[in-house]
């Protein structure tokens, strides 16, 4: 039986990735994201799991995902502002 704080969690994914970007606006490298939300935040997370939350607030216009030579960046969108009011 997997214990409760396996199945629940306090902050959603999707939040703690806001709130990441947020604190950097000048984007973070998908690796230094997954990194910061592992060890910052002890969060168990997966690589598809985050690259699914990243796919669904880039398609909800919350953010922009950028390949930058062999690196993947993500930055708060430029019209954030206007799509959280």
């Amino acid at each position: 039986m997997s214990r409760l704080s396996d199945v629940w969690r306090n902050h959603p994914l999707f939040r703690l990735v806001l709130e990441e970007l947020i604190n950097k606006p000048s984007g973070l490298s998908e690796k230094d994201l997954y990194e910061i939300i592992k060890k910052e935040h002890r969060y168990d997370v997966s690589k598809p799991e985050l690259y699914e939350v990243l796919l669904r607030l880039e398609l909800r216009g919350y953010i922009r995902v950028e390949r930058i030579r062999k690196d993947l960046v993500v930055k708060l969108s430029p019209d954030i502002d206007r799509i959280l009011q």
